[in-house]
């Protein structure tokens, strides 16, 4: 008896299974489009957890100074504030009471904080004299010249802090300015990048701002910039029982 009447039919069987290949170029191009979709976010998210990350270790450089200054007295008993490092080996550099020179790397081995950014470069310090000699150490009437601005050349209106003790700062992503953690220096930032020139001049006056990018007035800008405000750091002083 013949049963092939009773046997199942499925369209389009004996067809070859499997994608031809304009369905797998398809394909293909549907998984890049979303790999190339996912992959912006995905790099924000890695800037955005790196720059937090600074920020914290910003945060801790700051608590770090706080902690040296109440358990270091200068030879007069009163406070001071730790020298830049300025040979790479984390140490403050001091020529017997004042410091070699007021700006360079933050001594991350003094402080015992990390040595270095989330991009590997070493965070930049400066210190005001007065408030780093460790033979007289800084008082309550004690000033400083260091000002943080929000434009290069501190015009009239930009100053956000002035008589700052202490800055220091990561360069960012762009490491433009910076020591890395080998010891060698980093290339400048360009001479349209105003802002981000004014904290690698070695002078009194650093800018801090939102990040900008390439196409603004100022140039590129990325620097994480901190620093120890002076009515802080005497309240923690007095706190400690290190002032007046």
């Amino acid at each position: 008896m013949n049963t092939d009447h009773l046997r199942p039919q499925f369209p389009g069987h004996g067809l070859q299974n499997g994608f031809t290949l304009a369905e797998l170029a398809i394909v293909l191009l549907i998984v890049a489009l979303l790999a190339g979709a996912m992959l912006v976010p995905l790099t924000a998210q890695i800037d955005q957890r790196n720059a937090s990350e600074v920020r914290r270790n910003l945060s801790e450089i700051r608590e770090a100074l706080f902690g040296f200054a109440a358990s270091h007295p200068a030879n007069d008993g009163r406070p001071y504030l730790p020298c830049p490092d300025t040979d790479n080996d984390g140490m403050e550099n001091r020529s017997g009471v004042a410091c070699t020179a007021q700006e360079g790397n933050v001594p991350w081995a003094t402080l015992g904080v990390g040595e270095s950014d989330a991009w590997n470069n070493r965070f930049r310090y400066r210190v005001d004299a007065a408030f780093s000699h460790s033979d007289v150490g800084f008082a309550l009437a004690t000033t400083s010249n260091l000002r943080v601005c929000s434009v290069a050349g501190c015009v009239a209106g930009s100053i956000l802090a002035s008589s700052v003790p202490a800055v220091f700062l990561s360069h960012g992503k762009n490491g433009a300015g910076a020591t890395n953690s080998s010891g060698g220096a980093n290339p400048a930032p360009g001479t349209s990048r105003t802002d981000e020139l004014a904290n690698t001049d070695a002078n009194n006056d650093f800018v801090s701002h939102a990040l900008t990018a390439a196409g603004s007035a100022s140039g590129e800008f990325d620097d994480e910039v901190a620093w120890l405000p002076a009515s802080i750091l005497f309240g923690r002083m007095i706190a400690a029982g290190r002032l007046p």
